[in-house]
C-alpha cells in the first residue's frame, strides 16, 4: 500500500504518517507519542516541559480557548447562571424555578426545560463538579471532531438525559449538565473501545472506565442524584464515540461527524415535543 502524500509524518517516529497533532505547539505526532495532560494532548517535548515548570505556560489558556470555544463558553455561561441564581435570592432562586426540569410542568407543556435544566446547577459544589468534568473532558474533544459536532453531543446528551429522567421518575425535580456531561464521558470511552488494539486506546479505557465506574456508583451513596440522566447522557456518548472513532482516518466532512449526535437529538426532541 502506498503512503498518503497529504499526510504528514510524526516528528519522532518518521515512519508513521499521522493526523494527529500536539494541542500546544501544532507539532505532528502518531498516537504513541501523544501524551495526556488535563484538558488536551501534547506531543512529547511539550509534555516535558510542561512537567519541567510545573505545568504552566505562558498563553496556554488563550490557546485552549480559541481551539475550544463552545467549551469554554459553556463554563463561562455555567457561572453566569448560577450567578444570576444566587443574586436573585430565594430558596429556591426564581432561576431554579423558572429553568429547572419539574416533570409535572413538562408533561404539562413545557417540554423547554428539559433543555434549561441544564445549565443550572443545585449548589457551588455540584456546579465545580460539573464544570471541572467540563474543563477535562471538553477541550480535547471538541478539537478532535470540531465545534459543531461537539455541540450536537452536548446537546444531544442533555435530551437523552432529561427525557430518560423524565419517563421513569414522574412528579420529580432535576437541575444539572450531569446528562451531557455523561455524553462526553461516553464519547472518550466509545473512542476508546474502538481502538482497544492499541496503546493509547488501552489506556483510555483504563482511564475512562474507572472514572466511569466511579461516577456511576454515585448514585448508590449520594441520594438525590438523577441516575437516569446519567445513563441517558452516557449511551448517545457512547454511541457518538463509536461513529467517530469509525470515521477516523477517512476523508470524512464535519457534516459527518455532526451526523450521528444530531439525529439522536432530533428524535428525543420529537419524542419530547410528542409526549408533552
Amino acid at each position: 500500500m502506498t503512503a498518503d502524500p497529504t499526510l504528514p509524518t510524526c516528528a519522532v517516529h518518521r515512519d508513521r504518517e499521522t493526523r494527529l497533532r500536539c494541542s500546544r505547539c501544532g507539532r505532528a505526532v502518531c498516537d504513541v507519542c501523544l501524551q495526556q495532560e488535563p484538558g488536551w494532548r501534547v506531543c512529547p517535548q511539550c509534555h516535558q516541559e510542561l512537567a519541567e515548570d510545573g505545568g504552566t505556560d505562558r498563553g496556554q489558556t488563550h490557546r485552549l480557548q480559541a481551539s475550544a470555544p463552545l467549551t469554554f463558553g459553556l463554563l463561562l455561561a455555567y457561572g453566569v447562571v448560577y450567578l444570576v441564581g444566587e443574586l436573585t435570592g430565594g430558596t429556591p432562586s426564581l432561576v431554579i424555578i423558572e429553568g429547572a426540569q419539574i416533570n409535572d410542568a413538562v408533561m404539562a407543556g413545557q417540554w423547554w426545560r428539559v433543555l434549561t435544566a441544564t445549565m443550572l446547577h443545585a449548589g457551588i459544589t455540584h456546579l465545580l463538579f460539573n464544570g471541572y468534568a467540563l474543563y477535562v473532558l471538553g477541550p480535547q474533544l471538541e478539537r478532535s471532531v470540531g465545534s459543531a459536532a461537539f455541540a450536537a453531543l452536548y446537546a444531544a446528551a442533555g435530551l437523552a438525559g432529561g427525557v430518560a429522567f423524565l419517563f421513569t421518575a414522574p412528579g420529580e425535580v432535576a437541575v444539572g449538565a450531569s446528562g451531557a456531561i455523561f455524553g462526553l464521558f461516553g464519547a472518550w470511552f466509545g473512542a476508546s473501545w474502538a481502538r482497544r488494539d492499541t496503546p493509547q486506546g488501552r489506556a483510555g479505557l483504563s482511564q475512562f472506565g474507572l472514572l466511569l465506574l466511579i461516577n456511576l456508583a454515585l448514585p448508590l451513596f449520594i441520594p438525590g442524584i438523577a441516575w437516569q440522566a446519567h445513563l441517558g447522557g452516557l449511551l448517545v456518548g457512547l454511541v457518538s464515540g463509536l461513529w467517530w472513532a469509525h470515521l477516523r482516518g477517512t476523508s470524512s466532512s464535519p457534516g459527518a461527524r455532526v451526523l450521528v449526535p444530531a439525529l439522536i437529538g432530533l428524535a428525543l426532541l420529537v419524542v419530547l415535543l410528542w409526549y408533552t
